[in-house]
């Protein structure tokens, strides 16, 4: 039995002895030194041994994790809990080291990034204090093992979701916008309106064309939020083993589509297409190459379609036992 399964939903009563790995990410939007060192008190208060790993660079979680979990194995020094704090990129990295590694520990995630929308996800609205309080000592968190997604080419993991269009594109902007938080995404989201052009796609779910035309975004996910806000898959449950489709075409015009989104009020409208599978192929039908973003960052490549499948139950996860959205 692996040591994260001591941490197991009916066996917190360990959670004083267990061993804790923060893995932060400078970079990210709201991740301070103050922040993370406030999250490794608390730990060391909850559980024991904590240890703090700072990423310099992409890919360096992975790095880290690799190491951890093959050396660490070695010498039965594998953490019992990962706690992810940073942005979507950096828990992306931690969920797939966990999900490659050899041994499995149980994963938190911390807010530290712009949106937090995987946070939001898993634990609501409710303050982080509470939600570490809750996955160390079981008095109202629960472990679910959640699903990732997988792209075929470029082959990656994903945690939240895939995007094309008018997301992919104000991913792309907000790198060049130096204010931090959500208002990030909005002021990017704001300025791509003024130019953006639909694309000419279809959308195929599990075979089956669910859409063909003009297109203005696809959101494959994953996560329920895009940028912490948009509750764009309503419908969208992190272990049900299934992808949510959201498709909008200007039958909708953009402005409205994004104000109905922040309720999850859009389902239903003209414009609007929505579905669900285990398989998910969007293509860019006009002879241009399809660009898209996947758990924030924006992926360029020359193909003009990508395919991307669930991977149920793939890392486990500490949520609100409430279960927020499902």
């Amino acid at each position: 039995m692996d040591r994260g399964d001591l941490l197991g939903i009916n066996d917190l009563s360990h959670a004083r002895k267990c061993r804790v790995a923060i893995i932060a990410n400078p970079a990210a939007g709201s991740t301070t030194r103050a922040h993370v060192a406030s999250m490794e008190s608390l730990c060391a208060n909850l559980s024991g041994q904590v240890d703090v790993f700072w990423t310099e660079r992409k890919g360096h979680a992975a790095e880290y994790l690799g190491d951890l979990l093959r050396e660490g194995a070695e010498h039965n020094g594998v953490p019992d809990v990962l706690i992810s704090v940073g942005g979507d990129g950096t828990l992306r990295e931690v969920a797939e080291g966990i999900f490659h590694g050899a041994h499995q520990p149980s994963l938190i995630v911390m807010p530290g990034g712009t949106g937090n929308s995987n946070y939001r996800a898993l634990w609501g609205d409710i303050p982080w204090q509470d939600a570490l309080r809750a996955s160390l000592t079981g008095a109202g968190g629960e472990l679910r093992r959640i699903d990732l997604v997988r792209i075929d080419t470029p082959e990656r993991l994903v945690m939240l979701g895939v995007s094309t269009g008018l997301f992919a594109a104000a991913t792309a902007e907000s790198r060049s916008i130096s204010v931090a938080g959500r208002e990030r995404y909005q002021e990017a989201i704001s300025r791509v309106l003024k130019v953006y052009e639909p694309y000419m796609g279809r959308v195929l779910v599990d075979g089956t064309v669910i859409h063909s035309g003009a297109t203005t975004l696809v959101n494959v996910g994953g996560g329920r939020h895009r940028a912490g806000v948009y509750n764009v898959l309503p419908r969208s449950l992190p272990d049900d083993g299934l992808l949510d489709v959201c498709v909008l075409d200007p039958a909708l015009p953009a402005q409205t589509a994004l104000k109905l989104m922040r309720n999850g009020d859009h389902l239903g409208h003209a414009g609007v297409t929505y579905a669900r599978g285990t398989q998910v192929t969007l293509e860019r039908t006009d002879g241009n190459p399809l660009h898209f973003e996947s758990d924030g960052e924006v992926v360029v490549s020359e193909r003009s379609s990508i395919t991307v499948r669930i991977l149920p139950g793939a890392v486990p996860v500490f949520a609100n036992d409430q279960r927020p959205g499902g």
